[in-house]
């Protein structure tokens, strides 16, 4: 991979990482700040209790998600770092460069996706 285009992809990776820091911190302090003013006394229902906890997990899975990207991200980087970015991490061959353009932290290329992904390995 040129270097320019190494460089180029470096600064999208920053972004999104930038991104999904505040993304999974803002999703922390509301599931934590929702939890810290509810009590049981406050509850008109068990319904509603049961809604709010439903709402805390989904934002928490959703967090957990972000988390799993951010660490693809990381990921990323430190192959940008040591020269590694933009090879497949199973093949050894070049990912293409229009996939690095729609998934910046791609590890795989297609080909090496695909059978990971048939195999369950997810």
């Amino acid at each position: 991979m040129k270097k320019r285009d190494m460089q180029k992809f470096k600064k999208v990776l920053m972004v999104e990482s930038d991104h999904l820091m505040k993304g999974i911190r803002t999703i922390g302090e509301d599931a934590l700040k929702s939890a810290s003013t509810e009590s049981v006394s406050d509850m008109t229902s068990f319904a509603e209790a049961g809604t709010d906890n439903n709402e805390r997990e989904t934002s928490l899975r959703l967090a957990g998600s972000e988390s799993e990207m951010l660490q693809g991200v990381s990921d990323a980087l430190l192959r940008i770092k040591d020269g590694s970015y933009g090879k497949c991490i199973d093949c050894e061959q070049d990912i293409p460069v229009k996939r690095m353009e729609v998934f910046p932290a791609a590890k795989r290329c297609v080909a090496c996706k695909s059978k990971f992904e048939k195999e369950g390995a997810f």
